[in-house]
């Protein structure tokens, strides 16, 4: 499996920064780059902007299409990069059930949290949603294949630790996606 493209979930509640370092990884392993948020559909983003925590019932369709990402980028062997809060240890499951799947948290404090939150303009995400986002948050198990990395970093440092982590994993990640295809 390790010479095989890779599907990356970046994940971590609202502020962690999900995005930024998920582009910056793609980038760095010029793969493709999704960003799970795009998948809510309009009722979820509506009921998020209304300060409405979302449910199980609402994730449900969110969390298939987001799977439905991952076979595709599995089936096409494309190394991927997809953002994802993967709040429960269900929703991982679900996401990792297909091989190839590595779960990366980004560790971001309550407070650092906070005060991105406060900072972020033009986001259905609000500073008053991450309470409901931290209860939901189910603690990362050990039998979970999670690379946990610590969010307070700058993007760059997160995406070179994430690296330096993940090469111990996958030797052979040293090596561009699609040369790793021939090995």
């Amino acid at each position: 499996m390790s010479n095989c493209p890779l599907v990356w979930i970046i994940m971590g509640v609202s502020g962690s920064g999900k995005t930024v370092v998920g582009r910056l990884l793609s980038e760095w392993l010029e793969s493709d780059f999704l960003e799970g948020d795009r998948r809510h559909s309009r009722s979820n983003i509506i009921k998020m902007q209304s300060q409405m925590p979302l449910d199980d019932g609402d994730r449900h369709q969110w969390l298939l299409e987001l799977e439905a990402d991952i076979q595709r980028a599995v089936t096409k062997n494309r190394e991927t990069v997809l953002t994802c809060s993967a709040l429960k240890a269900s929703y991982r499951q679900q996401l990792t059930a297909l091989e190839r799947v590595q779960l990366v948290w980004l560790n971001v404090p309550r407070p650092d949290l906070q005060c991105r939150l406060l900072r972020r303009a033009n986001h259905y995400m609000k500073p008053d949603m991450l309470n409901s986002q931290l209860a939901t948050f189910e603690p990362i198990g050990p039998e979970e294949n999670v690379i946990t990395i610590d969010g307070r970093l700058l993007p760059a440092k997160i995406v070179d630790e994430l690296l330096n982590q993940a090469t111990w994993l996958y030797p052979d990640l040293e090596k561009s996606w699609w040369q790793r295809l021939t090995t």
